[in-house]
């Protein structure tokens, strides 16, 4: 069994619902001010100043949670919740920005769980996506069906290379139209391009380790089958030798 202590993770619903809120909540202090208040500056900043207090509070009480999370070859237990991975038909997982993986059920129910490392610690969780995909490869030799995320498929990877042109051609287009070296600019291209590629280096990690996991299985199936034909051979040579 393994453990994982204080994993910090968030859900995506409750991620999105923050932010499309706090936009609302902006808006609304904005359209209340403008009938209240003349002064442009004072207005915007007691804006700012409100829905950063909202933002603040509402992303640590109700977006970010932490637990305990115990992994065995079997199931994953956190909380009042627990995997059984035989009820499993497939999962998912995706790695940027921190990591997420979607449980999908036999019984058709689905649950995610992420952790973005834009709203909290997601270190530990990654590694704990790690370590899950390890089992669920295992399992059953190969029982569980892995989808792969968008940028584990080609598509994702030719985006990724699409991305990186395009990036590299504006920036040195920005350069010698504009002959100005921006470091900032040039640091949020560079965060964007390492995002998105390392999705696509998790991605060739966990094909080696699902290649290898096939090779395994298939091995495992082929020596099952030798057991079985010499079985067969043993007990046609016993019937023979009882005929004559």
């Amino acid at each position: 069994m393994s453990k994982f202590k204080d994993v910090e993770y968030t859900n995506q619903f409750q991620i999105v619902f923050l932010l499309v809120s706090t936009v609302g909540v902006f808006s609304a202090i904005i359209f209340i001010l403008n009938r209240i208040i003349n002064l442009g500056l004072i207005k915007v900043g007691l804006a700012f100043l409100v829905t950063a207090t909202y933002y603040l509070i509402f992303r640590k009480k109700f977006t970010v949670k932490t637990s305990n999370f115990e992994l065995t070859s079997r199931q994953l237990k956190w909380d009042n919740k627990t995997i059984n991975f035989n009820d499993l038909d497939y999962y998912k997982i995706h790695w940027m920005k921190g990591a997420g993986i979607k449980f999908k059920f036999k019984n058709g129910k689905t649950l995610r769980i992420s952790s973005n490392d834009n709203f909290c610690n997601s270190e530990d969780f990654v590694s704990l996506c790690h370590n899950i995909d390890t089992k669920l490869l295992k399992f059953n030799n190969g029982e569980i069906e892995r989808k792969k995320s968008f940028f584990e498929s080609k598509k994702g990877y030719y985006y990724a290379i699409i991305m990186t042109i395009l990036v590299v051609a504006i920036t040195f287009y920005k350069l010698s139209t504009d002959g100005k070296f921006n470091f900032t600019n040039i640091a949020l291209i560079l965060v964007t391009l390492t995002t998105i590629w390392s999705s696509v280096r998790y991605k060739r990690k966990n094909d080696q380790l699902r290649n290898h996991h096939t090779q395994q299985s298939l091995l495992y199936r082929i020596s099952v089958w030798q057991n079985k034909q010499k079985v067969k051979f043993r007990t046609f040579k016993r019937s023979y030798r009882r005929i004559n």
